[in-house]
C-alpha cells in the first residue's frame, strides 16, 4: 500500500502569508499611532515646561520676556541673543534649562511672541489629546486654546 505524504497545499501557504501579512500591517499601524501620542505627550509636556518658566520669569521681573515678532524655539539656530528678553529664559539662568523643541523633525516649530504683559507660543498636536483636537494650538498665560 502507498503511504500518503502530507503537505501544504499551496492555497494554505498562500492564505499563511496573507494572515501573516495583515498581522504586521497591523502592528505597524498601531506602533505609528503611539509614536504620534508619544510627541503629543512631549510637546504638551514642553507647554508646561514653558509656562512654568514663564510665570517664574514674570513673578520675578513682572513682565513676560518680549518678542514682537515671533521667534523660533530650539530650531538648532536659536540665537539667544537674537531672541532679546526670551534669552532669560534659555540662557545663563535658571528658569529654563533647555529651549523645548518640536519633537517631530521636520515639523512645525513652536514659536513664542509676547508684548510684556501676555504671550502666546503655537504648536501642534498630531491626534486629538484629551480634548484638545490635532492641529493647531496656541499657549498663553490663560493656558492651551
Amino acid at each position: 500500500m502507498e503511504e500518503l505524504k502530507k503537505r501544504f497545499s499551496l492555497f494554505e501557504l498562500l492564505l499563511v502569508i496573507a494572515v501573516l501579512g495583515l498581522l504586521s500591517t497591523l502592528a505597524i499601524i498601531a506602533i505609528s499611532n503611539a509614536r504620534q501620542k508619544s510627541r503629543d505627550a512631549a510637546r504638551l509636556e514642553d507647554m508646561t515646561e514653558i509656562k512654568t518658566a514663564l510665570q517664574l520669569y514674570f513673578f520675578d521681573t513682572n513682565k513676560y520676556p518680549e518678542a514682537k515678532e515671533p521667534v523660533t524655539l530650539g530650531d538648532g539656530n536659536f540665537d539667544c541673543l537674537a531672541a532679546g528678553g526670551w534669552a532669560a529664559l534659555g540662557c545663563d539662568t535658571s528658569y529654563l534649562a533647555d529651549v523645548p523643541e518640536n519633537p517631530t523633525p521636520g515639523g512645525k516649530p513652536y514659536r513664542y511672541s509676547s508684548d510684556t504683559a501676555t504671550y502666546t507660543v503655537e504648536f501642534e498636536l498630531e491626534t486629538q489629546v484629551g480634548d484638545k483636537a490635532a492641529g493647531s494650538h496656541a499657549l498663553t498665560q490663560d493656558g492651551i486654546k
